[in-house]
């Protein structure tokens, strides 16, 4: 048997207490919402073919396209719009003319 006396007393707490305060933080996060749910993520879809997607929210410089979107194709979004336009992911924007929120996204 497993005597508990002076360090391993202090430890055993020490790894008790830790497990507890992760798994008290891990309960709080999910009272307030914080889902990976599908609807609490923006997306959008492209209005129409050849939809730019820019490095940049600079829409004067050709040379800053970095790919496309075709009619309807969806990408993830964030909530971040700037100068027209809203950002895909580090590097990545697209206009909001041309592009729209799908249904029950948090956008």
């Amino acid at each position: 048997m497993l005597k508990l006396t002076g360090k391993r007393t202090v430890i055993a707490a020490a790894l008790l207490a830790g497990v507890v305060l992760l798994y008290v933080q891990g309960n709080e996060e999910r009272q307030q919402g914080n889902t990976s749910s599908e609807t609490a993520t923006c997306r959008v879809a492209a209005k129409e073919d050849g939809v730019r997607i820019r490095n940049a929210p600079v829409p004067e410089d050709p040379a800053n396209v970095v790919d496309e979107l075709a009619a309807g194709e969806e990408a993830d979004a964030t909530t971040e719009i700037q100068n027209g336009f809203r950002k895909l992911s580090e590097g990545r924007w697209v206009s909001v003319e041309f592009t729209q929120p799908l249904e029950g996204r948090k956008c």
